[in-house]
């Protein structure tokens, strides 16, 4: 963008300081001095920066202030002043209270180009040359690199927000992926840990059952590195089917009664979002509640888990729950928990129709 505000403020300039240096200069000598004012500008606008200026600014507006001084002075050129007004304007740009000292610059410049008449008989045109013209000049040089400045203020915003918007969308992902991750190995490792306490009770009572629960611990390790796996590379769902199942198995296993109805009657597939709701419900429950009998109600809209074991220690914070509310409300759908004395119920109900309308899916 350095170079965009550069360029456009050289194209506004440039030509009318080119053919007011063609018409005015008296001779090869005075043209070359001015044009040495140009080229020093030019320099020190290759290093324009909205964070500061370059360490030569001030010697170069001191070289072009003394040549707009001598030019003034000789009535070599009007148009000597341009080189001290650009670095000037790059200098005001940096200050505060700027309306008032562009005002002050603008005088001084005017001034300086007064001194034409130590030499010369006043006159109204050496006025208009030599005042006039570097007062207004000035100003619109000001006004030029002023506004090339604020156009490269807005785009360099822009580029930090696209920024800052990059990096939200990468947290962003990061969490989504923390979230799949804690509902992929926190409910293994609490299944792990069931299924290890029970072969470990029964391993002298009944070694074909502990021999069996060891098998299970064994398949649940494999189908976890599995899962894992397939998050890694973006292709884990879970299904409500295949969920039921093992929600079922797991509260039987912690030796609670459990009662499951799904009604299979949709012709769509449920979200697997509420396969993960089943999961994350059947684990908190089996954590934090001691229940006698869960009941699972499932279909290819909802999802409810309720059991009769809660526990009254207040309002606790929903942690998975409240990340996969965030989801499921986002896939257009709504996840409730409500809590009574010695009941906690979780549903969760996403219309795949909506879904699918939604995802530009076919019904």
């Amino acid at each position: 963008m350095r170079r965009v505000a550069m360029v456009s403020a050289v194209v506004a300039i440039a030509p009318l300081s080119i053919i007011g240096i063609a018409l005015t200069a008296t001779s090869w000598s005075e043209g070359l001095t001015v044009v040495l004012g140009f080229v020093v500008t030019l320099a020190l606008l290759r290093k324009w920066s909205l964070d500061g200026y370059p360490r030569l600014a001030i010697l170069a507006f001191m070289f072009t202030a003394a040549s707009w001084i001598i030019g003034a002075l000789t009535t070599s050129s009007p148009i000597g002043f341009v080189p001290m007004a650009l670095i000037g304007a790059l200098l005001l740009a940096r200050t505060r209270r700027r309306r008032l000292w562009i005002a002050v610059f603008a005088l001084a410049v005017a001034t300086i180009g007064a001194s034409s008449f130590v030499f010369q008989p006043a006159s109204w045109a050496l006025a208009a040359e030599y005042v006039a013209l570097p007062a207004l000049g000035t100003l619109f040089i000001i006004a030029v690199i002023l506004l090339s400045e604020q156009a490269w203020q807005v785009v360099r915003r822009l580029e930090r927000a696209q920024e800052t918007e990059a990096e939200l969308a990468v947290a962003r992902e990061r969490m989504r992926f923390a979230g799949d991750l804690h509902d992929i190995q926190g409910h293994s490792l609490h299944v792990i840990k069931l299924k290890a306490a029970l072969g470990r009770r029964v391993v002298r009572a009944d070694p074909d059952r502990a021999e069996t629960e060891f098998r299970e611990i064994r398949r649940l390790v494999d189908d976890t590195i599995a899962e894992t796996r397939a998050l890694t590379y973006a292709r884990y769902e879970l299904n409500l089917v295949a969920e039921i199942e093992n929600a079922k198995q797991l509260v039987e296993a912690a030796n609670v009664a459990v009662e499951v109805k799904f009604d299979d009657t949709g012709a769509s597939a449920a979200h697997p979002l509420l396969a993960q709701v089943l999961r994350e419900a059947t684990t908190n429950l089996l954590r934090h509640a001691r229940p006698t009998i869960v009941t699972i109600t499932a279909s290819p809209r909802s999802v409810e888990v309720a059991n009769d074991g809660a526990v009254d220690t207040g309002v606790s914070p929903l942690r998975g729950l409240a990340h996969l509310r965030e989801r499921v409300e986002s896939a257009g759908g709504a996840l409730l928990v409500e809590r009574s004395p010695g009941r906690f119920v979780v549903s969760a109900r996403i219309d795949p129709e909506i879904i699918s309308s939604g995802t530009g899916g076919n019904r």
